[in-house]
């Protein structure tokens, strides 16, 4: 049985990522998937980091509220990761949140100067929405909101991790709910294979 930690960084709880939210979450709960869904914006988390948190300047202070959310990624299999792209990125709060959550000791460690991922045997999937044209957000952006969280930090802590786009996604209506359940059905393929 796998266990779902899925983070939500949307301030908006009626557009496409909540459409997305909801499709995937109706799927573990036929399948009794057991998951827990931490909404950045609903717990109003606060994503700067703290001089003491500076883990570059050998200081390790870890406050209480992010130890718990180490704890919950420890005891999880499966992570998912849903997030508007704004300006080529992902929100503050998110960002924030990693550099705050994924630090080092915990998400990696280095050994002899080469990064060593602490999270491997998990698995990833991050959905994100973007208003600009699918073919901008291929071509010339590259997609990037989406490889720097796969890439530059799921893959760099250890995770198999795998990203899923929805572009074009300016108002949400039936053809966009339809594309956004088919995208549910292969993330949920993927994190349960």
């Amino acid at each position: 049985m796998n266990k779902f930690y899925i983070v939500y960084a949307h301030p908006n709880h009626q557009g496409h990522h909540a459409c997305f939210l909801k499709a995937i979450l109706k799927r573990l709960d036929e399948t009794n998937e057991n998951y827990e869904v931490l909404d950045l914006y609903a717990i109003n988390y606060d994503p700067v980091l703290k001089s003491d948190e500076l883990y570059s300047s050998g200081q390790k202070t870890v406050n209480e509220q992010n130890l718990g959310f180490q704890k919950k990624i420890k005891e999880s299999n499966r992570l998912l990761f849903i997030y508007p792209t704004w300006w080529g990125g992902m929100p503050a709060i998110l960002k924030g949140w990693i550099d705050r959550v994924f630090v080092g000791g915990f998400g990696f460690v280095y050994k002899l100067g080469i990064p060593i991922g602490q999270l491997k045997g998990k698995k990833a999937a991050v959905f994100s929405a973007s208003g600009s044209p699918e073919l901008y957000s291929l071509l010339i952006t590259r997609e990037q909101a989406v490889r720097t969280m796969t890439h530059d930090v799921l893959r760099f802590c250890g995770l198999e991790a795998k990203s899923f786009r929805l572009g074009s996604a300016k108002i949400l209506n039936k053809d966009s709910e339809l594309k956004i359940d088919n995208i549910a059905n292969k993330v949920y393929q993927y994190l349960t294979s």
